[in-house]
């Protein structure tokens, strides 16, 4: 069980007041004795016994009606396990559109990207690439590394909705 706000759990600790106002009752009772009241101490007694466990019961529902709330309020779900047992594959997007021809510290725009791209991944993870005009779909690095090399640019150009969108199909 996961919680989608697991810092409202802190609010547990509110389990301690009903415990104190328990423990240190504030009203101490005193005894007065009456003359005609002699035949009625066995009754009393076991009405002060009846007395403690109703005490006992209202602290340990105010308990849980209080644990009850913070738990809903920190609102616990459960996590799918498909969801964990996905396997997680990068996808890339490499903008090759002409105005990647921009001159960079290191040569144009696009060659300092792929050039970036090479050094950062490693040749046997599997990825996907894909530009204006090609896509390299769930391809192991070193198969497509030449590819992305040799890579021209391209008239075409996409907006950051159609990357996300196209990113998410792959």
């Amino acid at each position: 069980m996961q919680f989608k706000y697991p810092e409202l759990l802190f609010g547990l600790f509110l389990l301690l007041i009903p415990i104190l106002i328990h423990l240190f009752q504030l009203r101490k009772f005193k005894r007065v004795e009456f003359t005609n009241v002699k035949f009625l101490k066995q009754v009393e007694q076991q009405t002060r016994k009846s007395s403690q466990l109703k005490k006992w019961l209202v602290l340990l529902t105010r308990m849980l009606l209080l644990a009850c709330l913070v738990v809903a309020f920190a609102q616990p779900y459960f996590a799918s396990k498909e969801l964990f047992n996905l396997k997680k594959e990068t996808v890339l997007y490499l903008d090759n559109s002409f105005s990647m021809q921009a001159k960079g510290k290191n040569g144009s725009l696009l060659n300092e990207a792929i050039q970036d791209i090479i050094n950062t991944v490693e040749d046997t993870e599997t990825i996907s690439v894909f530009t204006n005009d090609e896509e390299f779909k769930s391809a192991s690095f070193k198969a497509i590394k030449n590819d992305l090399i040799n890579l021209s640019y391209s008239s075409q150009q996409y907006d950051y909705e159609s990357v996300i969108l196209k990113g998410k199909q792959l």
